[in-house]
């Protein structure tokens, strides 16, 4: 039930942050996550370091424009005018960083973590190249970044995708 609670309101703030531009999905996507992942794993130093690292998910990932006066950091070291490659970059970064923790204590497979980078990695990039709708854009990134939650280890039992590789 928490999982689903959590997804929900990433989803939730997720959205809502999309388009009011605020601090709704900067600042409570990470502590969500990070909360429920805590609790999921009854391991509370998980809390601070995975609400650390997921901070990660404020980079931000808008497409170079040379009318845009402040573009985001990835797009002043890629010169990608489409996003495509700007958003599966995020992806990446987002996926690698933010599930670190995980993997160092051991909560989290080798291929687990590496089906999740390339999950994220490939939904950022179709999201942006299909020109999905904002709201479903936002409802698929946020939840992509929220399947953390399904890819975890249990008492050394994997509860995932693991199990199959």
């Amino acid at each position: 039930m928490i999982l689903l609670i959590a997804i929900v309101l990433i989803i939730v703030c997720w959205v809502t942050g999309g388009q009011i531009k605020g601090r709704i999905r900067d600042i409570p996507v990470p502590v969500i996550l990070a909360l429920a992942l805590a609790i999921q794993l009854k391991t509370w130093w998980l809390f601070l370091a995975l609400g650390a690292t997921f901070q990660i998910i404020r980079l931000g990932y808008g497409n170079k424009d040379p009318n845009d006066s402040k573009p985001s950091f990835l797009a002043t070291i890629i010169p990608d005018y489409n996003g495509w490659w700007i958003r599966s970059a995020w992806g990446l970064l987002v996926s690698t960083i933010g599930a670190l923790p995980l993997v160092l204590g051991h909560f989290l497979g080798l291929w687990a973590y590496l089906g999740y980078i390339l999950l994220n990695t490939v939904v950022n990039f179709l999201v942006t190249r299909l020109r999905l709708n904002v709201y479903l854009t936002d409802i698929l990134v946020s939840a992509n970044i929220a399947s953390i939650l399904f890819f975890l280890r249990y008492d050394n039992s994997f509860i995932s995708i693991q199990t199959y590789f």
